[in-house]
């Protein structure tokens, strides 16, 4: 066997025998560079890489987000949020469901994590849902859905990962993924709405809050505002950069949660831990997949790859939808961060060899790990959902796979119409 196979083979090997991802990447990745360096310089180069990789000033992004959303959760505001969002959108057909999808969505514009933000929704909402008697698969499929928006509306540790690895700028992305997402959104709360209109028995009728009622609760969610527009204006407006507006993100939510009353040393501590498990993980993972990228760059893996897809003169569909595929492939067996870090190395140079324009790819890639975040058996937020509501994994897959479908129209959008991501990128900031 050639070294290249046996480098593969042993990645597969590895992550088949459940071995962690980071793991499993960077002893494959060093096991490629000994077969070609030999053992000194193979080390050398990796500790080279640690330092590179772990000192980068875009990455410092990631710690600063996860902090920001953590302290929101461990701090009770989002409980406060999620009552608040629910009398907001009293009178729409699908009562707290929609509350589900407004505080999923205000939650994405400040955390920038999924997982969390269906944690967070499901362990705050789900109680007084079942207590009211909403249906359970669509109350369970719109909180899993809800929280996927967490990697899409920005600020995204998805999108500054993706980044970092394909050498893309991470406000164009901010930027690029702010449309498809309030879309998303929009498409979730129509479809609740209209199931809810068809079916009374799955969200029964609210109460509708006065007008007076109703602005008192949008008033009471500044905290919100104040972040989304200090972190998105800060991006937006050139004032700062992705991470120095998330270390002044991260800053602000203690001063929020000061003036809220509801700041504590035991919610900063389980924020602070929650924070350096989440990106000690994630960086790990970064780091190790640069180990094994550069192990294929000196396979020259890449570059017989595109001249293989050139031979095969393809379209830009058929990569479009090869691409697809091989997501919704692997999104149902590995989580969704491995999964990127493990193509991205093969997909960039076959996204430039076909003309794509990386940033509305990272949407795409986006949006697919979404879909991998809800597909069975290894969707995250399923198992996250279920462990935090304890209700059977059929309600919860039952719930989530109309939101599949709506995301398979947001993609088939987004490949007819590029500039629905690429808009506000080029205006704001040019080509």
């Amino acid at each position: 066997m050639t070294p290249i196979v046996l480098t593969l083979a042993l990645t597969l090997v590895l992550l088949a025998a459940g071995v962690w991802v980071g793991v499993a990447l960077g002893f494959s990745g060093i096991f490629g560079l000994w077969q070609v360096l030999g053992w000194e310089r193979a080390l050398d180069i990796v500790g080279k890489v640690a330092w590179e990789q772990n000192t980068g000033f875009v990455l410092v992004a990631i710690p600063m987000f996860i902090f920001m959303g953590e302290l929101l959760f461990q701090s009770g505001i989002m409980s406060q949020v999620y009552l608040r969002a629910a009398t907001v959108v009293s009178g729409v057909p699908g009562g707290l469901l929609q509350a589900n999808i407004a505080a999923c969505t205000l939650f994405a514009a400040c955390s920038g994590s999924s997982v969390a933000s269906a944690a967070t929704i499901g362990s705050v909402g789900y109680p007084e849902i079942t207590k009211r008697g909403y249906g359970r698969p669509l109350a369970l499929g719109s909180i899993a859905a809800g929280g996927t928006l967490g990697i899409l509306i920005p600020p995204s540790i998805i999108f500054i990962i993706y980044g970092s690895l394909a050498e893309v700028s991470v406000g164009k992305l901010f930027l690029a993924g702010l449309f498809p997402g309030i879309a998303l959104a929009a498409l979730y709360s129509a479809y609740i709405a209209i199931r809810s209109l068809l079916d009374s028995s799955l969200a029964p009728r609210e109460s509708n809050a006065g007008v007076r009622e109703r602005l008192r609760a949008a008033l009471g969610l500044w905290q919100m505002a104040l972040l989304v527009v200090v972190v998105l204006g800060g991006i937006y407006g050139g004032i700062a950069s992705p991470t120095e507006v998330a270390a002044l993100g991260a800053s602000l939510a203690i001063v929020i949660t000061l003036l809220s009353r509801c700041f504590s040393f035991g919610a900063v501590w389980r924020a602070g831990v929650g924070t350096v498990r989440q990106a000690s993980m994630i960086l790990l993972v970064i780091f190790t997949a640069k180990i094994l990228a550069m192990t294929l760059i000196y396979f020259q893996v890449p570059a017989a790859v595109v001249a293989w897809i050139n031979a095969m003169e393809l379209t830009l569909a058929h990569i479009f939808m090869a691409v697809v595929l091989i997501y919704l492939l692997l999104g149902m067996f590995i989580d969704g961060i491995a999964m990127m870090v493990i193509t991205i190395p093969f997909i960039v140079p076959i996204m430039a060899a076909a003309h794509m324009d990386p940033v509305w790819m990272g949407v795409v890639i986006c949006i697919l790990i979404e879909m991998g975040l809800l597909t069975p058996p290894v969707g995250l937020n399923l198992y996250v959902l279920q462990g935090v509501t304890q209700e059977p994994m059929r309600d919860v897959i039952a719930g989530t796979w109309p939101f599949i479908v709506i995301q398979s129209l947001m993609l088939a959008a987004l490949y007819q119409w590029p500039q629905l991501a690429l808009y506000l990128p080029r205006l704001l900031m040019g080509n």
